[in-house]
């Protein structure tokens, strides 16, 4: 498993406090202080998870979220955004596909801990689907697919998540048009490598 975190904020006191806490978990953390710090540093090497915040100046998150995904050694970088504001519900709708999850300012650090934990987890577990699926002849365009599902499903998980902290209550909603297709993929993959529910 890569170990590797680049923090990007422009609050320097954020991105320093992260660094050594994170490293005191074992993880290879980089700082950057600026959108274009970090794309500097992307050019440089590729982390194996991205915290971005999404309010800096004068390069915001997002913009710097898209010339990532730009990239196409970047593409499946996992990247989890670090928000002081909960993201409107068009923004969750249109970078739902490029991001793993929003994480709200003024974080806990367990659960910062832990959202991180799980984005590597969720790649490794994702990596061995595709390995195994492939062994068997699956498509590598369904896998492509299935992965991108995937990110997207995950991603609104934490939007939803947000929402219900904001509100205060749990509320029921339907399943996304992802979630659906998410499951179908799901049932065959299980048929084709094997694993119950394929990592449910």
């Amino acid at each position: 498993m890569d170990r590797t975190i680049l923090v990007v904020d422009d609050n320097r006191r954020i991105v320093d406090f992260l660094k050594t806490v994170l490293e005191m978990e074992g993880y290879i953390v980089h700082a950057a202080y600026s959108g274009a710090e970090c794309l500097a540093s992307l050019e440089r090497e590729k982390p194996g998870l991205i915290l971005l915040d999404i309010v800096m100046s004068p390069m915001d998150g997002w913009t710097v979220l898209e010339r990532i995904r730009e990239k196409p050694g970047l593409k499946k970088v996992r990247i989890i955004m670090l928000t002081a504001q909960h993201p409107t519900r068009e923004e969750a709708e249109r970078y739902a596909p490029l991001v793993d999850g929003f994480i709200l300012k003024p974080f806990d650090l367990r659960s910062l801990k832990e959202s991180i934990r799980k984005a590597f987890l969720e790649q490794d577990r994702l990596s061995g689907i595709v390995h195994e699926a492939c062994k068997k002849g699956t498509e590598r365009g369904f896998l492509e697919e299935y992965c991108r599902l995937s990110r997207i499903v995950r991603a609104q998980e934490a939007f939803f998540s947000l929402l219900e902290q904001e509100s205060g209550s749990v509320k029921e909603r339907e399943e996304t048009p992802e979630e659906i297709q998410l499951a179908r993929m799901k049932r065959i993959i299980q048929q084709v490598i094997g694993i119950a529910g394929s990592g449910e």
